[in-house]
C-alpha cells in the first residue's frame, strides 16, 4: 500500500514538472574523467587518473571486478586481452598473478585498496566507483567489500558509487548511506519507481538527456549525469554543455572543464516566439555554443529579422539562439519595435559634439568597462551597428567599438533613413541630427526638376507614425 502511494506521488510530480517555468539557472556541472583521461594515458592507471585531475576533472571514474581470490580489481573488461594483449579472465585469476600484468605505460593492474592507499593523502582526488555485476547480481559480496575499504580509508566524502545493477545501488544505500548513489541506464525503461528512492541520481547516455526528462528528474530531486562511450567525439561537448546536466563522464576532461568554467554563473532563458532584428550594416558572426564561442556557425545577415528560441546570459555577454547550434551576440540584435528606433541611423556618419576632444569606444554596450579605442573630436566615423539598452541608444563605429549615441552629431545616410526617422514619434527621435538636403539623394539628371515636383515626390505617400518608443525589451 505504501509503495502504491509513493508511486502516485512520483507520477504527480512528473506531471507537475511539465508546467514548470522554462527558466534555468546554470552553475556549471561536475566533470568526471571516463576511466581517468584515457586519451592521454592507459585507462584506469594512476597516470590516467592524475592526468584527468590535472585537466580539471573533479572525479575520475573506474570499474570494479573481483579476482578469483576475492580482491576488488580496477578493470573495465572481464578479460584483460584488450588492455594487455593477454587472454586472462579476472574472475579466474588470483590478484597476485594479475599484478604481474602491465599496461603500455608500465603500470600493473591495481586493486581498489592500492588506489585508496595511493590517494588517501590527496584530498582533491575523488573517484566514481562502478560495480561490474552479472545479470544474477554476482559477485554478491562486492558492495560490502567496497564499503569496508571506503570506511577504512575514510573516503566517504570523496567517492560516488554507481552501477547498472539496481540491486547493487540499493545495497549501498544501507552500507554507505552518506555516499551519493547513481543508477546507470541504457534505456529509460531501465528506470522504475521502486528503485528511485534509493538513488541520488541517474547516469544515462547523452542521447536520452532531453530537456523534458532532465526537468522531470530535477523535479523529483534527482541529479543527472551523462556519459558517452569510448567513441565519444569532442565536438559533441558543445551541445551537451547546453543541457541542464549535473555532471558528465567524458573522455575529454580538459575540454569539458573549459565548458564547465565558462558555463558557471550563466542563465538560460527559453523564449516563446521572440523575434529580433540584426541592426547592423554588416554580417554578424555566430558560434555553435554560447559558452565557448571559438567554433563559428553561419553568420547572420545584416538588417534581417530572426526568430529566437533562447538566451544565455553571463556577466560578460548575452548570446541568443537562432537554433540549437547558431548563437549570436545580442549586442547586434534589437528586439521587437526597438529595431525601428535603431534603423534610421545605420550607415550614417557621426562626429563628436563641439568642444569634445575625444570619447572612448568600448568593446560592448552592455559591458562598457573595456575600452577599445577613442573617437577624436576632428574625426568622422560610420555607424555600423545600433543597439538600444535600457532606453539608451549605442552606436558601433566602423566595427571598432561602441559609444553612446547622445555623445554624437549624426548625419543620416540617405532618403530611406530619413523617411524611417520621420516616421518615429517625436519622443523617440534623437535630436542632435543633421538632415542633408533632400536633393542630395536624387540622381543628377533629376536634380533640376521644379521644387514643387521634388517635394511632391518625397512627401507621397504620407508618413505613417509608428507607435515605437524607447522601451527596450532585451534587458
Amino acid at each position: 500500500m505504501q509503495q502504491k502511494k509513493l508511486l502516485r506521488s512520483y507520477r504527480l510530480l512528473l506531471r507537475l514538472s511539465l508546467y514548470l517555468s522554462a527558466f534555468f539557472i546554470f552553475s556549471g556541472f561536475t566533470v568526471i574523467g571516463h576511466r581517468g583521461d584515457p586519451l592521454a594515458a592507459p585507462e584506469e592507471t594512476f597516470q590516467s587518473f592524475n592526468d584527468a585531475f590535472a585537466a580539471g576533472a573533479r572525479y575520475a571514474e573506474l570499474d570494479l571486478r573481483e579476482s578469483q581470490d576475492g580482491t576488488l580489481v580496477i578493470a573495465h573488461d572481464a578479460n584483460l586481452e584488450r588492455i594487455s594483449g593477454q587472454d586472462i579472465s579476472i574472475s579466474k585469476t588470483n590478484f597476485a598473478q594479475l599484478q604481474q600484468i602491465t599496461q603500455n605505460n608500465g603500470e600493473s593492474i591495481h586493486s581498489l585498496a592500492e588506489l585508496f592507499a595511493e590517494y588517501q593523502n590527496q584530498p582533491q582526488a575523488r573517484f566514481v566507483l562502478e560495480t561490474k555485476k552479472s545479470k544474477k547480481n554476482k559477485p554478491t559480496d562486492m558492495e560490502a567489500k567496497v564499503a569496508a575499504l571506503v570506511q577504512q580509508y575514510h573516503m566517504e566524502n570523496r567517492v560516488l558509487v554507481q552501477s547498472f545493477s539496481a540491486a547493487s545501488v540499493e545495497s549501498f544505500s544501507q552500507l554507505l548511506p552518506t555516499v551519493p548513489r547513481y543508477l546507470i541506464v541504457n534505456e529509460l525503461s531501465d528506470l522504475n519507481f521502486d528503485t528511485m528512492p534509493y538513488l541520488t541520481g541517474i547516469n544515462l547516455d547523452t542521447a536520452l538527456a532531453t530537456p523534458t526528462f532532465l526537468q522531470q528528474m530535477h523535479t523529483l530531486g534527482k541529479k543527472v549525469l551523462v556519459w558517452s562511450d569510448m567513441d565519444e567525439q569532442a565536438d559533441a561537448l558543445a551541445s551537451t554543455s547546453l543541457d541542464d546536466i549535473d555532471g558528465i563522464v567524458t573522455n575529454y576532461p580538459q575540454l569539458a572543464s573549459d565548458y564547465d568554467q565558462a558555463k558557471r554563473g550563466t542563465h538560460l532563458t527559453v523564449l516563446d516566439a521572440t523575434a529580433a532584428t540584426v541592426s547592423a550594416t554588416h554580417r554578424v558572426d555566430s558560434a555553435t555554443n554560447p559558452y565557448l564561442t571559438w567554433t563559428a556557425a553561419t553568420p547572420l545577415a545584416a538588417q534581417q529579422t530572426y526568430s529566437l528560441n533562447s538566451l544565455v546570459t553571463s556577466p560578460q555577454h548575452t548570446y541568443a539562439a537562432v537554433n540549437a547550434q547558431r548563437w549570436v551576440n545580442t549586442d547586434y540584435l534589437n528586439f521587437g519595435s526597438d529595431a525601428l528606433l535603431a534603423a534610421p541611423y545605420l550607415a550614417g556618419k557621426v562626429s563628436l559634439k563641439p568642444q569634445q576632444i575625444s570619447y572612448p569606444l568600448v568593446a560592448s554596450p552592455s559591458q562598457p568597462q573595456q575600452i577599445t579605442g577613442r573617437l577624436q573630436g576632428s574625426q568622422n566615423a560610420t555607424i555600423t551597428a545600433a543597439k538600444l539598452i535600457n532606453g539608451q541608444l549605442w552606436f558601433e563605429l566602423d566595427q571598432q567599438g561602441w559609444l553612446p549615441a547622445e555623445q554624437t552629431l549624426i548625419t543620416l545616410a540617405g532618403a530611406e533613413q530619413e523617411n524611417q526617422y520621420q516616421q518615429l514619434l517625436p519622443c523617440a527621435k534623437l535630436t542632435d541630427l543633421k538632415l542633408p538636403n533632400f536633393s542630395d539623394y536624387l540622381r543628377s539628371p533629376v536634380k533640376n526638376l521644379p521644387l514643387s515636383l521634388l517635394q511632391r515626390s518625397l512627401l507621397a505617400p504620407k508618413p505613417i507614425y509608428l507607435q515605437a518608443q524607447f522601451n527596450p525589451k532585451n534587458n
